[in-house]
């Protein structure tokens, strides 16, 4: 296929957007009195920044139907609660038929006694415990989720299942459960279905089942061997097919900052088991609360992290998102969130990624009132509500694919 037929076939879809409905344009937002549209693009700094490796396999995945593409979304509640994120997952796999890749890494947030994205539940009987690498009183052993479980207990039924009449439908022929494979007396079975193949990962640290066939739930029986007291973490879990597709892996924990997410001594290892492709950076509205907080070591935190990664995959596209406007103690506009956003700049300069200023997008300082005002911002004046993460969702994503528009009209001016 041309690039010129390429452009055709896209701009297509678009129109098919438009005619089904508006919403699902993504050049077409609603209009909104309090945001800055016209901020609302993806920001480069250099020739050499432009996502033409992601925007690469997007196109051979969308005109071609080929290959698995990984974005992962990483912050703290702004994504734990996967609202936000979601939209942008969903977005991604309604752009164009068949681009759903499966659900993907995710955490059951629940068995560690903390909120939970609504559209999936996992349900236990067992005693468990949660670690939050946000928590400095917490100590555990952390992985690419920044959120440990442990249990005590002999044996543990979890149970997996999505819900919601408008979740996306995901299924599955492979289960990885990450846990530490080397230094536990404890064993796995599938007691809802049969499973063809059990295989334990160790230099990545997770036991996968796969099937001949796809599931969508299952139930997983966790018991230990002897009676030698123990105890087994749970890292999270990874539900993944053999679809062509995007996989939208959303990482998020309350009150997580930089520094949270370098408390993870597993992170990189578990990332080689989701090596991603595009990493949207949301980690800051943590750090940029401190009263003592430090750029340079934002900036430090960040290239520790974003090492990490490159050891993983060395052509990972990067996207900073700027903090969005916040008040300290709900009462004094932080100003502190325009050092951030020096930082995402520089940082964005320097790694070669694209910067989205969700900051200016939703009116600079002291905005965040005036989306509480509409409803789309929480009293806290820190978090938003539902529909204003939909919203963010839905303007972040607009940004990506103008950008995407632009590299497919520039691949023509070249061809």
């Amino acid at each position: 296929m041309t690039v010129f037929n390429k452009y055709i076939n896209f701009s297509i879809l678009l129109i098919m957007g438009l005619s089904l409905k508006a919403q699902h344009n993504p050049h077409l937002m609603p209009e909104h009195n309090f945001v800055v549209s016209d901020s609302s693009y993806i920001h480069f700094y250099n020739d050499s920044s432009n996502f033409d490796t992601f925007f690469g396999k997007l196109d051979n995945l969308i005109f071609n139907g080929e290959g698995k593409i990984n974005v992962m979304q990483i912050g703290g509640s702004h994504i734990q609660a996967d609202i936000w994120s979601n939209k942008v997952r969903t977005n991604f796999q309604q752009f164009s038929p068949n681009l759903n890749g499966g659900r993907g890494f995710l955490f059951p947030y629940r068995v560690a006694h903390t909120n939970n994205p609504y559209y999936y539940r996992m349900k236990t009987d067992a005693e468990w415990e949660g670690y939050r690498n946000s928590v400095m009183k917490h100590h555990s052993k952390w992985g690419v989720s920044g959120i440990t479980a442990t249990t005590r207990d002999s044996t543990a039924d979890l149970r997996f299942y999505f819900r919601g009449d408008d979740t996306p439908y995901y299924d599955f022929n492979s289960i990885k459960i990450f846990h530490d494979v080397d230094s536990t007396n404890y064993c796995m079975e599938v007691t809802t279905d049969t499973c063809s193949l059990i295989r334990v990962n160790k230099e990545i640290g997770y036991t996968e089942f796969v099937f001949d066939h796809h599931i969508d739930s299952f139930t997983i029986n966790i018991y230990r061997e002897d009676t030698v007291p123990s105890s087994f973490n749970l890292y999270g879990v990874s539900l993944d097919n053999d679809d062509p597709g995007i996989v939208y892996n959303s990482i998020g924990v309350n009150g997580a900052s930089t520094r949270s997410y370098l408390r993870c001594e597993m992170f990189s290892q578990h990332l080689k088991a989701i090596p991603p492709d595009l990493v949207i950076f949301c980690i800051g509205i943590n750090d940029a609360y401190d009263p003592d907080f430090c750029p340079a070591c934002y900036e430090d935190n960040y290239d520790q992290l974003i090492e990490w990664i490159k050891s993983v995959n060395p052509d990972a596209d990067f996207l900073f998102v700027t903090n969005n406007d916040s008040y300290y103690k709900r009462r004094y506009p932080n100003k502190r969130v325009e050092k951030a956003r020096e930082a995402m700049i520089k940082l964005a300069k320097k790694h070669k990624g694209g910067m989205w200023d969700m900051y200016h997008v939703m009116g600079g300082l002291g905005s965040i009132k005036t989306w509480a005002n509409h409803g789309y911002a929480k009293k806290d004046k820190i978090h938003l509500t539902g529909k204003g993460y939909n919203l963010m969702g839905d303007l972040m994503f607009s940004a990506i694919i103008k950008k995407y528009d632009e590299y497919l009209k520039l691949s023509n001016v070249n061809e």
